[in-house]
């Protein structure tokens, strides 16, 4: 099943366009560019910081993402996850180990672009945990 994901590097570097092959059980995974297609670029995990799975990849700039859990539908515990970087997401996981190479993650808001993240742990700065 191919993907539609935006893959952003832990330098900052973002890749958009569609993965086939993404496991978590391994260190890499090819993703075949968006703009222009072309030869499939080889991603190494441990560079990421999060892959997002995407609705479509333009987005709305100007959209504000509600951070709020009133309209979370998905099982899994509420969080807020603060990267190293800065950006904090609001959402929920269903599993999380510290010590994995990392965990999915479903944003809070319905309405948001992302519709799921595979956060990479080494680009957490935290996790907290809501009720």
């Amino acid at each position: 099943m191919e993907n539609k994901v935006v893959v952003h590097m832990k330098d900052g570097v973002i890749h958009k366009g569609i993965t086939s092959d993404f496991r978590t059980d391994s260190d890499s995974f090819h993703l075949l560019p968006a703009e222009g297609g072309g030869v499939p670029m080889r991603i190494v995990l441990k560079g990421m910081k999060a892959l997002f799975y995407v609705k479509d990849y333009i987005g709305n700039r100007d959209y504000q993402t509600r951070r709020a859990f009133e309209l979370t539908r998905r099982e899994g515990r509420r969080a807020i996850v603060a990267f190293e970087d800065g950006e904090t997401l609001w959402g929920v996981i269903p599993s999380y180990d510290p010590n994995a190479i990392g965990f999915d993650f479903y944003p809070a808001d319905p309405d948001d672009n992302n519709v799921r993240i595979f956060v990479i742990n080494a680009s957490v700065r935290s996790v907290e945990f809501r009720s």
